[in-house]
């Protein structure tokens, strides 16, 4: 243990070669994830190419569409069987990811690269309403795990790779650098730890240029739209409520579509499969709802249809993004959320406009909108939102109106004691598998926490504190000074702990610090 101390309290020492290593660290994951995700990114794509131009072939001739709809059946086993070959192959991935960093969860990381990448892309020619940010957070964060493997870093280091991984690895599919590190501070990892915040900037701007190589500089959206008359500001207050309200029924029918699915013990295969033949009979008769939404968005920018068009288009994609991601099929959600903010935006518009006599061409701010509005309804990480609609669009002017949007969204699934989407995913991952920690493993783990304001551990002493036992507060920082604590130690707004602890209770041990440090039960 002493040896672990010391090899920690190098690390934290202001050497010459420190903040080199941790450039070429950024650098490092920023590659990795970047060229993986690019390739899957790539996969995606070529999957919704493929499955529309299917669709548009077999569905006029009667033996094609028979055997379309059987290999849509033989899909969704492949389907099953790599989940049963490796179970962090289903769903979205982030919430994998966050038990990973939480240590809740310890996948295999090759086996993962390859589940999921051949997952989300069956996926996506089965033209499941699914996305390609969830698992490409994911891929970004195994890819950089599997880094630290093979550079052989210290067990203390794992999950800064993590967290810098699932960051680039969003940058990457959304060309978002800012968004993917916001992504990782907000969603996964809760602090604004330096040392993470660093290397996170780096590998997120790192793997957006990598994938800039093979896609382009060009935002995922090009939607241009005028500014909203400061007259008619109080517009974004219904908009952020309906938006709420959105996100919190939302929620609600994924989280309860789910917990149906393990009511009843229903197997793997009769909720895959189903899911696949549902799929294929929308792809005849309202395709734009398939996918992840991209087209889906696209298409307003040419043409906004009529309210009962845009209704059935939000309702179908609502309700069949439920079905597929509850169905545990591979593929995120993060860019179906966008387009039901999206279309619920359009329709806020379609009725907002003709009744005060606004200029048609906003109804494209209330789409951009509300494509953050949902994300924090949903999500619950309005930063993230703000910042990610903006890189994705181009609208650095709409700045003010997304945050009142977005404010609002948070606010009313908040106060109806809705948890954030991947939080209840979490949760029902760790439920299902009754297994919240891993007992077999003493590997020390260096662990960050930062005194949040107003927090109960402020202006108190570390021996008046009940941390557990089982670990050790090594350095806090404070001021950008290094201080070795003992138990007289006051601590201070902002200050940041270092905490060794070992791997095998780390999840029980970083549950207690965080009740202790955020929620206040002390």
């Amino acid at each position: 243990m002493e040896r672990d101390i010391t090899k920690v309290l190098e690390v934290l020492t202001k050497d010459s070669k420190y903040h080199l290593n941790i450039i070429i660290e950024g650098l490092l994951i920023g590659i990795v994830s970047g060229l993986i995700v690019s390739f899957y990114r790539f996969l995606i794509n070529s999957g919704e190419s493929i499955v529309f131009n299917v669709i548009s072939i077999v569905k006029t001739n009667v033996f094609y569409t028979v055997l379309w709809f059987v290999i849509l059946i033989l899909m969704g086993l492949f389907i099953c069987y790599l989940i049963k070959f490796e179970g962090d192959t289903a769903g979205s991935g982030v919430p994998q990811v966050t038990g990973e960093v939480k240590g809740y969860i310890d996948a295999n990381w090759l086996k993962l690269l390859f589940t999921k990448t051949i997952g989300g892309f069956i996926s996506s020619l089965g033209g499941l309403s699914l996305g390609r940010e969830g698992p490409s957070v994911q891929l970004g964060a195994m890819a950089s795990k599997g880094l630290s493997k093979v550079l052989k870093a210290p067990n203390t280091d794992e999950t800064l790779f993590i967290l810098a991984g699932s960051g680039a690895g969003l940058a990457a599919t959304f060309n978002a650098p800012i968004a993917g590190l916001l992504f990782t501070l907000e969603e996964i990892d809760h602090t604004f730890n330096k040392k993470v915040v660093f290397v996170g900037l780096i590998a997120a701007v790192t793997a957006d240029f990598i994938a800039k190589i093979f896609f382009g500089q060009s935002t995922v959206f090009k939607i241009a739209s005028p500014n909203i008359p400061l007259d008619y500001y109080w517009l974004l207050i219904i908009l952020g409520i309906l938006l709420g309200f959105a996100g919190y029924l939302f929620n609600r029918g994924l989280i309860g579509a789910s917990n149906l699915w393990e009511k009843y013990n229903v197997p793997i295969e009769l909720r895959i499969v189903p899911t696949f033949i549902i799929c294929g009979i929308c792809g005849f008769f309202i395709p734009q709802i398939l996918e992840g939404g991209y087209s889906m968005v696209n298409s307003l920018n040419y043409l906004i249809p009529g309210i009962t068009i845009i209704l059935l288009l939000l309702i179908g994609k609502f309700l069949l993004t439920i079905l597929s991601s509850s169905s545990g099929s591979p593929g995120g959600i993060f860019f179906p959320i966008l387009a039901i903010g999206a279309y619920v935006g359009a329709l806020f518009s379609a009725i907002a406009i003709p009744v005060f006599g606004l200029n048609p061409t906003i109804a494209y701010k209330f789409i951009i909108i509300s494509m953050a509005g949902m994300f924090a309804s949903t999500i619950r990480s309005p930063i993230t939102g703000i910042i990610l609609v903006t890189e994705i669009t181009g609208s650095a002017h709409t700045l003010v109106a997304l945050a009142i949007v977005s404010i609002i969204a948070y606010m009313i699934p908040t106060i109806l004691n809705n948890d954030p989407i991947y939080t209840s995913l979490l949760n029902n991952i760790l439920e299902k598998r009754n297994q919240h920690k891993y007992e077999d493993s003493t590997k020390p783990i260096l662990a960050n926490y930062t005194v949040p304001l107003s927090s109960s551990c402020e202006n108190r002493k570390l021996n008046d504190i009940p941390l557990p036992d089982t670990i050790l507060v090594i350095s806090i920082i404070r001021d950008d000074n290094y201080i070795i604590p003992d138990e007289d130690t006051v601590l201070k707004y902002g200050d940041e702990l270092y905490i060794l602890m070992e791997s095998g209770r780390f999840s029980k041990d970083n549950r207690k610090i965080e009740k202790i440090i955020y929620d206040g039960k002390v």
